[in-house]
């Protein structure tokens, strides 16, 4: 539907949705562009994402990004029933802060979004799953 008074509706920019999910203090930020990854059999869609940190509160500690992956099986609603069909498998690890300047990856479209808008707490970072992993 148009809006008269902006011009038609496709005329605006589309934006870009961001998935954000902060710690229970908000001194930890993940951002992501999506939260679901395809495996295609012949490869995975990479994960990439930006963290954005306060440095005063993490001090002289390290924070890491985890893959976890969730093999569903069943059908959901049985879940209510207080029966989880769901498998958790560990996949992959890598520290994000502080920042590594020797495994600097190029940024995605989105991650050079975020850092220009995050600021300079704002750190990348970047999964592919191996297809022997999937």
């Amino acid at each position: 539907m148009a809006n008269v008074e902006n011009g038609p509706a496709d005329s605006k920019k589309a934006g870009t949705r961001v998935f954000k999910k902060s710690s229970p203090n908000g001194k930890i930020t993940v951002y992501l562009g999506k939260r679901d990854f395809i495996d295609y059999i012949t490869h995975s869609d990479p994960i990439d994402g930006v963290i954005l940190v306060d440095p005063e509160y993490l001090k002289e500690r390290r924070v890491f990004t985890h893959i976890l992956a969730a093999f569903r099986y069943g059908r959901e609603d049985l879940d209510v029933l207080g029966l989880t069909f769901r498998k958790d498998l560990f996949l992959s690890s890598a520290q994000v802060y502080p920042h590594d300047k020797d495994k600097e990856k190029p940024l995605t479209r989105l991650q050079e979004r975020l850092v220009k808008k995050l600021g300079s707490n704002a750190f990348p970072f970047f999964f592919e799953v191996k297809c022997y992993s999937s």
